[in-house]
C-alpha cells in the first residue's frame, strides 16, 4: 500500500515538473509577462506630495517605436511588478519593487506614442518601491513583454480587441460591493470586456459613465445598486430610459433580460420594469441600450439583511452576468458586429 502511494506521488511529481518546465520555457520564449493587478493597499501608499516628472524620450532606433519601453533595475523581474489601470481617468500605472530610491530620476522611458501625454513617478516605500504613472489621451488596453532590464508596453483601443463591451456603473455602496463578484464572473468571459466607472467608494465619478461609454465604444451601459422604496416592498426592480427608442434590441429588452436572470438566479421576486425619471441623468442621456438594475430595497428589513451577505451578492452578480451574456448573444450571436442601424433611433417625449 505504501509502495503504491510512493509510486503515485513520484508520477504526479514528475508530471508537475514537466508542466512547470514547459510553462517556464513558454514564458522564456515569448517573453510575454503576466502582471497581476495592484491591491488596494499598494495603490494607497503612493506619496502624492513627492511626485516627480518621468522623462519620456523619442526613440533613436527601433526600440520604443509604436510602444512604450520602461527601464528596469538589474534584478527586477515580473514578480516585482503590478499594474493598475484607471480607465475613467485615462491612466496606466505600474508598481515596481525596485532596489534604488532615485532610479527613475536618472532613467527615461522611450516612446513615440503621441497619446501618452506625460509620465511621472512617486515613491511607495523607502527601499526603492515606486509607482510609475502615465497619462493617456483616451482609453487603451495594454500588453507587456519583458526584455533585458526593460518592459515593453503595447497599447490598443478596445474596439481593436473586443466586439462585446459593457460599461458597469455602481451607483451606491451596494453596487460597489457587487463589483468584485461581477468582475470574477465576467473576467472568465473571453468574448466580453467590462469597464467599471469605479471599484471603490473613494474613486472619482464625475462624468465617468459618459466618458467610459464614449471611450470604450460600449454596446451596453448598466447601473447596479439598491433601491429605496416603501419598507413593505421587496425584490428586484429595473429602471430604463423610456425616451430613447432603440430598434430591435433596446433599453426595455436589456432591462428585461437582466431582471429575469437576476430573479431566477438569486431567488428573489421580480417587481418589473419602470421608467426612470430625469434625476438619473446618465441613464436618461445614454444612447446605447441601458438599464439600472436594483437587487433589493434598503428600506426593507429582510432585503437589507440579505444585501449585507456575500453569498447573496454572489448570486445577484451571477444573475446579472447571465443577463449580460444573454443580451450579447441576442444582439451579436455570430460574433460579428451588430448592424449599426439596430442600435440607433430616437423618439422624443414618449
Amino acid at each position: 500500500m505504501i509502495e503504491d502511494r510512493l509510486k503515485k506521488t513520484a508520477v504526479l511529481t514528475a508530471i508537475f515538473a514537466v508542466l512547470s518546465l514547459g510553462f517556464m520555457l513558454y514564458r522564456a520564449g515569448t517573453k510575454n509577462i503576466i502582471i497581476v493587478e495592484a491591491t488596494k493597499e499598494q495603490a494607497g501608499v503612493v506619496n502624492l506630495d513627492e511626485t516627480y516628472k518621468l522623462q519620456i524620450t523619442k526613440p533613436s532606433d527601433a526600440k520604443g517605436k509604436g510602444s512604450l519601453v520602461i527601464p528596469l533595475e538589474q534584478g527586477v523581474g515580473s514578480d516585482d511588478i503590478t499594474f493598475e489601470e484607471n480607465y475613467s481617468e485615462h491612466k496606466f500605472m505600474l508598481y515596481i519593487s525596485g532596489k534604488t530610491l532615485d532610479f527613475y530620476a536618472s532613467h527615461s522611458a522611450i516612446s513615440d506614442l503621441e497619446f501618452i501625454k506625460s509620465g511621472q513617478w512617486s515613491r511607495t516605500d523607502d527601499r526603492g518601491g515606486v509607482c510609475l504613472e502615465f497619462d493617456l489621451d483616451g482609453l487603451y488596453e495594454n500588453e507587456t513583454a519583458l526584455g533585458d532590464n526593460e518592459i515593453t508596453v503595447m497599447f490598443k483601443t478596445p474596439g481593436e480587441l473586443y466586439e462585446n463591451i459593457v460599461v458597469i456603473d455602481p451607483v451606491d455602496a451596494t453596487g460597489i460591493s457587487l463589483v468584485p463578484h461581477i468582475k470574477k464572473y465576467l473576467d472568465k468571459e473571453e468574448n466580453i470586456r467590462a469597464y467599471y466607472t469605479r471599484q471603490s467608494a473613494d474613486a472619482a465619478i464625475d462624468a465617468a459613465a459618459e466618458a467610459l461609454m464614449k471611450d470604450s465604444a460600449a454596446n451596453f451601459y448598466i447601473q447596479i445598486g439598491a433601491d429605496s422604496a416603501e419598507s413593505n416592498v421587496r425584490g428586484a426592480k429595473t429602471y430604463y430610459n423610456d425616451r430613447f427608442f432603440i430598434r430591435e434590441f433596446g433599453n426595455v429588452q436589456l432591462s428585461d433580460k437582466l431582471e429575469r436572470n437576476l430573479a431566477l438566479t438569486a431567488g428573489m421576486e421580480a417587481l418589473g420594469l419602470f421608467a426612470s425619471d430625469e434625476s438619473n441623468s446618465d441613464l436618461m442621456n445614454s444612447e446605447i441600450p441601458s438599464a439600472f438594475v436594483t437587487i433589493g430595497n434598503m428600506q426593507n428589513e429582510e432585503d437589507a439583511k440579505l444585501l449585507s451577505q456575500d453569498s447573496y451578492l454572489e448570486k445577484c452578480a451571477d444573475g446579472i452576468v447571465n443577463g449580460i451574456k444573454e443580451a450579447f448573444e441576442t444582439v451579436n450571436p455570430s460574433g460579428k458586429e451588430e448592424n449599426a442601424d439596430a442600435l440607433q433611433g430616437i423618439i422624443n417625449g414618449n
